[in-house]
């Protein structure tokens, strides 16, 4: 993998270079815009590190050069300007159609670069296809699932499954280096959904059986979203194995909801009509999320957790953050915030209104036969007369024997 550094300070070119040779790649380093060009042109790169401020011309121009170049591999960019800046320029690049990997401040952190590119280089490394369906028929993936809890009092209100790969020879694959592979072939990203659904109902029956009966979310590939015969094979699995419809809920990213938005709207509306939930995820980082609202049937809104982690940082963060709680709020729409990691910015969100929390400050994700442990500790770490929730009623799991 080759990589190509753009920076007017060659002393910057060359700590990029010697921290991605650290991680396997090829590196070559440029001052000028001219020079920058040729080696676009000579020796195509599969990551380039840019500037924004770069002595005669700027960052922002150099995107439109890639962009005309049909540049369509990895970007990352750095600055030491303004943070606000560096985000706007972020997302100039992906109005470009450029892949924008992340963005760094400068000073640059040594770490911080290594583990970016490090992610690079494994993401470049992505199974096929067909190793993919044969973990999926071989048994090699697994779910952990993740609680989303109500603090004051305190409730399980849902818990997340989220797929993994246990690769018998590659170890642990993570989900951003096979889901693309997934979702680059229609066959197999039914496939890993169908196997996902049926593994969840199976984890809720395994719940059920110790007396925890909360509902389950399901993250939903836009991909999935072709088929209009989605929610009939859902409902019907669902029946199969016991589990009411009201307790599953399908999360769905804002950026893939709006595409062919009158199928999604079709699939959606035929879901919410057989009792499930649907989430709207990650909300706040796309460009149509105020029309998908008005036009999509949600029931959920998730706040991003780019959000979350800098509310107690970032104005703007916490302004972001109060309004879709609040436009939740006006709209008879759950909120959930996630990403949340410490006891301040939990506090704050409370005060800010929010309710529904997750992250790692609560719980990492886990498999199905931890949750009953984790569920008696956490519930007896304060006031032990809390329940955990089910729509439309309570369950007391404060007794021991329940569970």
């Amino acid at each position: 993998m080759q990589l190509l550094v753009f920076d007017d300070d060659a002393a910057v070119g060359r700590l990029v270079g010697r921290i991605a040779q650290m991680v396997g790649m090829g590196a070559r380093a440029v001052t000028s815009a001219p020079a920058f060009l040729e080696a676009l042109r000579t020796d195509p790169p599969q990551v380039v590190v840019l500037d924004l401020q770069l002595g005669d011309t700027d960052g922002v121009t150099q995107m439109r050069v890639l962009a005309d170049e049909r540049y369509a591999s990895d970007l990352v960019l750095m600055s030491g300007y303004n943070p606000r800046v560096l985000a706007t320029a972020g997302d100039v690049g992906r109005s470009l159609g450029l892949k924008v990997a992340c963005v760094l401040e400068k000073p640059l952190r040594a770490e911080a670069l290594e583990e970016a590119l490090g992610r690079l280089v494994s993401a470049g490394q992505a199974p096929s296809v067909e190793r993919l369906q044969a973990g999926i028929t071989d048994g090699e993936l697994i779910l952990e699932f993740q609680p989303i809890v109500s603090r004051r009092p305190k409730a399980l209100k849902k818990l997340e499954a989220l797929v993994r790969w246990n690769h018998p020879l590659a170890g642990h694959i993570a989900p951003d280096r096979f889901l693309p592979v997934a979702e680059s072939d229609t066959a197999t990203i039914d496939a890993l959904t169908d196997w996902v659904v049926g593994t969840v109902v199976e984890a809720y029956q395994w719940l059920s059986k110790r007396k925890i009966n909360v509902p389950l979310a399901v993250n939903l590939s836009t991909m999935n979203l072709h088929d209009i015969a989605l929610p009939d094979r859902i409902e019907k699995r669902l029946h199969d194995g016991g589990m009411l419809a009201d307790h599953l809920c399908i999360e769905i990213t804002e950026s893939g909801a709006f595409k062919d938005a009158a199928r999604v709207m079709d699939i959606l509306s035929r879901m919410r009509l057989k009792g499930m939930h649907i989430s709207i995820d990650d909300f706040g980082t796309g460009y149509s999320s105020l029309k998908m609202l008005r036009q999509m049937p949600f029931s959920e809104i998730k706040i991003d957790q780019s959000f979350v982690r800098d509310v107690t940082t970032s104005r703007d963060s916490r302004a972001i953050v109060k309004s879709i709680i609040d436009l939740a709020s006006n709209m008879d729409l759950g909120c959930v915030a996630e990403g949340v990691e410490t006891e301040e910015t939990a506090a704050l969100l409370e005060q800010l209104g929010v309710r529904d929390v997750q992250g790692y400050l609560i719980a990492r994700p886990m498999a199905i036969e931890a949750v009953p442990a984790w569920l008696r500790l956490w519930l007896a770490d304060g006031d032990n007369s809390v329940t955990a929730m089910q729509p439309g009623a309570l369950l007391n799991v404060g007794d021991d024997a329940a569970l």
